[in-house]
C-alpha cells in the first residue's frame, strides 16, 4: 500500500493556477452539516491563530485521460469540511462584490473588496469558467452550488441577480447561514476585518492523505476512524496538574494530587463509567474564562494548555500548599458546573451548593440546556460559585435564569445575535461585575445582566414577526419543543387548568425506557412527501398540485404544531372524518387526528391541552371543527405570537443610563 500525506494550507489545496478538482463520488452522502458544526468550524478559524490545523482529507488521485495537466482528487473522507470551506469562500466573494460597488463605503474598503473577489474567484473555479467549479459535488448539491456561483459572478458586471434555487433546500439554507455570519457587523465591522479572516481561512492547515486506490483509501479510512483515541487537552492538563507541587517527594506528590485528580475526573464520569471528555474539556475552558482570565474574549483549546501552565505557576507561588488548594477549588467548581450544564448522570445528585440544589433553579437550568445556552456557561459558573461573595440569593439567581430563558427563546427564533458574539459579550459582563474599582453586588448584578441581555435581543416587533414566518421546527426542533411545553405549563398555571390527576399525573418531560421523550411534536398538517389527496384538498382546494409547496412553506410554523404522546400513530391521518364519527362508546378510534382515542380517552388533537384550545376558531368547538387549512395555521401562529410576547418578556429593571 502506497500512501502519501502532505500538510497543506487551504491556499495550496485550492491553488489559483492549478487544474485540480476535488470530486465527491456518488456513494457519498449529500452535504449534511448542521449550523452547529458550521459555527464551530467558523469559530475555530476566527479565534485561533493563522495556520490552525482543521483535520484530514482522504483522497485518491486520478489524471485526466484527455489532459495530463488536469488532476482529479476523489474525496473519500473530508467532503463536509471541504464543502463548508468552499461555501465560506463563496460567501466572501458575494460580500466583496456588494462592498466593491457600495459608493457609501470608504475607497480603501472598496479596493480591498475588489482585490479579494478576484483572488477568491480563481480559487473556486477552474480555467476562469464559472460553470467549472473546483469542488465537484453530488448532483443536487452541484446544481445549487453552480447556480450560486453563476448568480454571484453575474453581479460582477451587472445588477445583482438572485440565484434560481429553492430557498428551503438544506444546501441553500446552510449557505445563507454562512452569508449572514460573515455579514454580521459586530464581528466584521469593515473590509479589513473580513480580509483578515480571509487570510486565516486560506491558511488553515489540512493533512491531505492520498491513496493509490479506493480499496487502499477505505483501509486507511477504517484505520483512522477505529483505532485508538487521540491525546486530548484533558490528558495534557492532567500532566500539568500532577506536577504542581515540588515541596513533597515525587511519590507523595503523585499520590495526593493523583487522588485529587481522580476525584475531579469522577465528577465527569457517565453511567457507563467513562469520563465524558468533551464535558471535562469544556469545564476547563469555561473555568478559565470565568475565573482565570482578565480578557473579554474566550480562550481557545489550542491556547488552553499554555494559559493553564501560567495559572498553575501563579498558584504555586501564591500558596504554601502549592496545587492542593487549587485542586479543591477546581473540584468544587466542577461539581457546580455539572449541575449548571445538567450533565445527565449528575443532574439529580447533590452538588454541595444549596442554591444549585434548589428545585426551581434546576428546572430553569434544564430549560437552558434544552435551549442550547452553552455561551452562558462561564457567566453562570461565575455567578453560582461566587454567589455569597456577590451577595446573590436564590430569588435573584432565579430571576437571572428566567431572563436567560427569555433571551435564548428570542435568540433561537430570530437567530440574533450570532452565537459567536454571545459568549464574548457575557464574558464582558463577568469583567464588569468583578471590576476591581467598582465591583457590582446583589441587585445591581441582576439589573446589569438583564439590561445586557435585553440590549442583545431583538425587540418585540421583530420577535413577533419572526414567530409568524419562521419554519421554527425545521430551524430548531429543541427550542420548538421547549416553547410548546413551557407555554402549556404557563397557561395551565395562569388558567388554573390541568388534566393531570393523582391517578394519571401529567409530566410533559416524561421519558420512555429508551430515553426518548414520551411527548413529542405533532404536525397537524403532516410532514412527509407524497401528501395524501385529503390533505392536498384541505390546503389547496383550487389547485391540489400546488399543495406540496404550501406544505413546505407552512408545516413547520408554530401555528401547525402541538404535543402528543402518540406521534407515530397520527402520522398523515386526516384532520377529521365526519362521515365516520367517533362515538362515546369507542375505546379506540384511529381514523383521524382530531378524534384519535386510546383506552377510551382522546389523545389526538382533542387532547385537552391549553395550546390545543387555539386550534378551533373563536366561537367554534374542537369537536365541530372539521378542516385544517393554511388560514388556520396563520391564525393560530398569531395566537402563539401573542402568548409568546407575554411569556418571554424581560423583567423591568432601571436602566443605568
Amino acid at each position: 500500500m502506497n500512501i502519501d500525506s502532505t500538510s497543506l494550507a487551504l491556499s495550496k489545496i485550492l491553488t489559483m493556477e492549478s487544474r485540480e478538482y476535488y470530486h465527491i463520488p456518488p456513494y457519498q452522502r449529500p452535504y449534511s452539516w448542521k449550523k452547529e458544526q458550521i459555527d464551530q468550524l467558523f469559530q475555530d478559524i476566527y479565534e485561533e491563530a493563522s495556520g490552525y490545523y482543521i483535520g484530514n482529507v482522504l483522497v485518491t488521485e486520478h489524471k485526466s485521460k484527455d489532459d495530463a495537466s488536469e488532476i482529479v482528487y476523489e474525496v473519500i473522507d473530508g467532503q463536509q469540511r471541504l464543502t463548508t470551506l468552499s461555501l465560506l469562500l463563496l460567501a466572501l466573494w458575494e460580500i466583496c462584490i456588494e462592498r466593491r460597488d457600495d459608493a457609501e463605503l470608504p475607497v480603501e474598503d472598496q479596493h480591498i473588496a475588489s482585490d479579494l473577489l478576484n483572488d477568491i474567484k480563481r480559487r473556486i473555479i477552474v480555467n476562469r469558467k464559472v460553470s467549472d467549479p473546483r469542488l465537484q459535488l453530488l448532483s443536487d448539491d452541484a446544481t445549487i452550488y453552480k447556480e450560486l456561483i453563476r448568480a454571484i459572478d453575474s453581479s460582477t458586471s451587472a445588477k445583482k441577480e438572485e440565484p434560481h434555487v429553492k430557498k428551503n433546500r438544506v444546501f441553500v439554507k446552510r449557505y445563507n447561514h454562512i452569508l449572514d455570519t460573515l455579514k454580521d457587523a459586530e464581528t466584521f465591522p469593515d473590509m479589513q476585518s473580513l480580509s483578515d479572516f480571509y487570510d486565516k481561512l486560506i491558511n488553515v492547515m489540512i493533512l491531505r492523505i492520498t491513496a493509490e486506490s479506493i480499496g487502499d483509501a477505505f483501509s486507511i479510512f477504517s484505520s483512522l476512524n477505529s483505532k485508538g483515541l487521540p491525546l486530548t487537552l484533558v490528558d495534557l492538563l492532567k500532566s500539568e496538574f500532577l506536577s504542581m507541587d515540588s515541596n513533597q517527594s515525587d511519590a507523595a506528590q503523585e499520590s495526593t494530587l493523583g487522588n485529587d485528580w481522580e476525584k475531579l475526573a469522577k465528577i465527569f464520569t457517565n453511567a457507563d463509567g467513562d469520563v465524558d471528555t468533551k464535558a471535562f474539556t469544556q469545564f476547563f475552558l469555561n473555568n478559565y474564562d470565568a475565573f482565570e482570565s482578565s480578557a473579554r474574549g474566550s480562550i481557545t483549546k489550542s491556547k488552553a494548555l499554555y494559559r493553564y501552565q501560567d495559572v498553575l505557576k501563579r498558584k504555586q507561588t501564591a500558596s504554601r500548599l502549592g496545587g492542593y488548594d487549587y485542586m479543591q477549588e477546581m473540584i468544587n467548581r466542577a461539581c457546580a458546573y455539572t449541575v449548571i450544564i445538567q450533565l445527565s448522570s449528575k443532574s439529580g445528585e447533590s452538588s454541595g451548593n444549596a442554591l444549585l440544589d434548589d428545585q426551581e433553579i434546576r428546572q430553569l437550568l434544564q430549560g437552558l440546556k434544552q435551549l442550547e445556552s452553552t455561551q452562558a456557561y462561564p457567566l453562570l459558573l461565575f455567578l453560582f460559585v461566587k454567589a455569597d461573595e456577590l451577595q446573590l440569593d436564590k430569588d435573584q439567581l432565579a430571576e437571572i435564569l428566567r431572563a436567560f430563558v427569555t433571551f435564548y427563546v428570542r435568540r433561537n427564533i430570530v437567530e440574533y445575535p450570532k452565537s459567536s458574539n454571545i459568549r464574548s459579550r457575557l464574558i464582558g459582563v463577568i469583567r464588569t461585575i468583578d471590576g476591581t474599582d467598582d465591583a457590582l453586588r446583589g441587585e445591581d448584578i441582576v439589573h446589569t445582566l438583564v439590561l445586557a441581555l435585553k440590549k442583545m435581543s431583538a425587540d418585540d416587533e421583530t420577535f413577533g414577526k419572526e414567530i409568524l414566518k419562521r419554519p421554527i421546527y425545521d430551524q430548531n426542533a429543541k427550542t420548538t419543543r421547549f416553547v410548546l411545553i413551557d407555554l402549556e405549563l404557563g397557561l395551565q398555571q395562569r388558567n388554573h387548568a390541568s388534566f393531570s390527576t393523582k391517578a394519571r399525573p401529567l409530566d410533559l418531560d416524561d421519558r420512555l425506557d429508551n430515553g426518548k421523550p414520551r411527548w413529542t411534536i405533532e404536525h397537524i398538517l403532516p410532514e412527509g412527501k407524497n401528501l395524501p389527496e385529503y390533505w392536498k384538498k384541505q390546503i389547496s382546494p383550487n389547485n391540489p398540485p400546488a399543495a406540496g409547496e404550501l406544505q413546505t412553506e407552512y408545516m413547520h410554523r408554530f401555528g401547525n404544531l402541538t404535543l402528543t404522546p402518540y406521534n407515530e400513530n397520527l402520522q398523515q391521518k386526516p384532520f377529521a372524518v365526519p362521515e365516520h364519527p367517533v362515538s362515546d362508546n369507542d375505546a379506540h378510534y384511529d381514523l383521524s387526528k382530531r378524534d384519535y382515542k386510546d383506552n377510551g380517552e382522546f389523545v389526538g388533537i382533542r387532547l385537552p391541552l391549553q395550546i390545543n384550545a387555539s386550534i378551533p376558531e373563536e366561537g367554534e368547538s374542537i369537536e365541530d371543527k372539521e378542516s385544517w387549512t393554511i388560514d388556520d395555521i396563520k391564525r393560530r401562529s398569531e395566537w402563539f405570537r401573542d402568548e409568546m410576547l407575554k411569556r418571554y418578556q424581560f423583567p423591568d429593571v432601571p436602566d443605568a443610563n
